[in-house]
């Protein structure tokens, strides 16, 4: 698994200087944030937690002492370590940064290679606050029990137990991050709080309730059986749904989702989590509000095997399911006048050909008409005078692939496999109802992405941008 890179949040009125550490700091692999004023680090620092905090003051500015704590204030469960850049510094500039809570110095100008060495310090020192807060048994943001009381927990009632001790039930607010987006980041951490009390109070008897992350909450209920524990799991989601939460002075509902797995005597909680986590993950798969358990997971994966075995995934699609459907015929005797401009002005590269009763006859692609017109464009007979005008049946080709509507994609798969044929006409009763080409099958099997379709020539101005082709033409 790739290891989160360190954010970094840099603060300096200098714009040349936000540039040049951002550049040195990305070629080392840390994501960074720039800000030239303390109201924007503070708006970059909540949308992402930063590690460290750069203050650069090394153009001999005011140093913005406050914001150290400010920052540290919006994600109280995580420390930042904060270095200041500055020139001069007296003894009293150093005692005031101190007390400001910073925890190191730089001089200006900023030497890169002290900069590495400060900031590898600084990493030491941040997994060590995080490993004093793993054991302080108290979650910061929410006042739970954290997640070093939750495995202590465990272990206890695993104490001289066999067989199962419990449940473990993962909950996450179902969309959460848009709390932070409509009312603030603050609101979305008192919300946070108002949820678990709410979830303390309806866990019931027996059940000890933690803070497992940001949005998500741990319960660790007795032993039962697991229709109780369920149904357990699916009140609790009741309650949370029923209640309304103010935030910012606005009542609101909302949802969560539940991951639910039975703990045996002697797991560590790291493979009794990964389990909880992927029954949560498949909830929020499954609509969200909802309680799904680790022996469902197993499930679903045994059934998306049984689904997705050979020939299995498209064994009900059909001929007609992945045909394109013809918006326009030709027929055996219309001119080859009227077959281009038809073929033309639609963009089509085949167009079927019927015979008087609408049965197929054979098809037609733009390259054959064109071809057509410009070695006869009018033929003149010797004996009248008159005019011998080509038409449709006198170039189509009738030795065309058909297939009846309801003929299974496997059968046409197997067509293009072996024959040297770009497409086949579908029919019903006879009468065409689409074309499949060989290429718009194969395309189906590829990854679809936004701009998959995007335009691939310079635009004209009129309607004809408009106009988005499809992958086939006339090969």
């Amino acid at each position: 698994m790739d290891a989160r890179p360190f954010q970094i949040l840099i603060v300096s009125p200098n714009r040349s200087n936000l540039r040049r550490l951002s550049k040195f700091l990305e070629v080392f692999g840390y994501n960074v944030q720039q800000a030239t004023s303390g109201a924007g680090a503070v708006a970059a620092a909540e949308a992402a937690s930063p590690d460290f905090l750069i203050v650069d003051c090394s153009d001999g500015q005011t140093a913005n002492l406050p914001l150290c704590r400010e920052i540290r204030r919006i994600w109280p469960q995580r420390y930042t370590y904060c270095l200041l850049a500055a020139q001069g510094m007296e003894i009293g500039d150093v005692t005031a940064a101190l007390e400001a809570g910073f925890d190191d110095f730089l001089a200006g100008p900023i030497v890169f290679g002290e900069l590495l060495a400060r900031l590898r310090v600084g990493a030491r020192f941040i997994e060590f606050e995080k490993r004093i807060g793993e054991h302080a048994g108290i979650d910061a943001l929410t006042g739970l029990a954290d997640k070093s009381a939750l495995k202590h927990e465990i272990n206890r009632r695993s104490v001289g137990a066999k067989g199962t001790i419990g449940w473990l039930a993962l909950y996450d607010v179902d969309d959460f991050s848009r709390v932070g987006r409509r009312h603030g980041h603050f609101a979305a951490q008192d919300l946070l709080g108002q949820i678990a009390r709410q979830i303390c109070g309806t866990a019931g008897e027996g059940s000890f309730v933690a803070g497992n992350s940001e949005d998500r909450f741990a319960v660790l209920m007795p032993t039962s059986g697991s229709e109780s524990a369920t149904a357990r799991c699916e009140e609790l989601l009741v309650e949370l749904a029923d209640t309304t939460f103010t935030i910012s002075q606005q009542a609101n509902r909302l949802t969560a989702s539940c991951g639910l797995t039975e703990i045996k005597a002697g797991e560590s909680l790291e493979v009794i989590e990964s389990r909880a986590s992927q029954a949560l993950r498949l909830a929020k798969k499954s609509g969200q509000n909802c309680v799904v358990t680790s022996d469902e997971v197993e499930r679903d994966a045994q059934e998306w095997a049984e689904m997705a075995a050979e020939g299995k995934l498209f064994e009900t699609t059909l001929a007609r399911d992945v045909m394109q459907h013809c918006p326009v015929l030709l027929q055996l005797d219309e001119t080859l006048e009227h077959a281009h401009a038809v073929l033309s002005q639609t963009g089509l590269a085949h167009v079927p050909v019927v015979d008087a009763d609408k049965r197929l006859s054979g098809v037609v692609s733009l390259d054959q008409v064109a071809a057509a017109k410009l070695r006869n464009p009018k033929q003149r007979s010797d004996a009248g005078g008159g005019n011998s005008v080509r038409l449709v049946r006198h170039i189509l080709t009738k030795d065309v692939a058909r297939f009846d509507v309801d003929a299974p994609l496997a059968e046409l798969m197997e067509f293009f496999t072996g024959e040297n044929s770009i497409l086949a006409i579908i029919v019903a009763d006879k009468e065409p109802r689409g074309i499949v080409y060989c290429h718009s099958l194969a395309a189906l099997n590829e990854r679809l992405t936004a701009d998959h379709f995007s335009a691939t020539q310079t635009s004209t101005g009129t309607s004809a941008d408009l106009l988005v082709p499809d992958l086939v033409a006339a090969e």
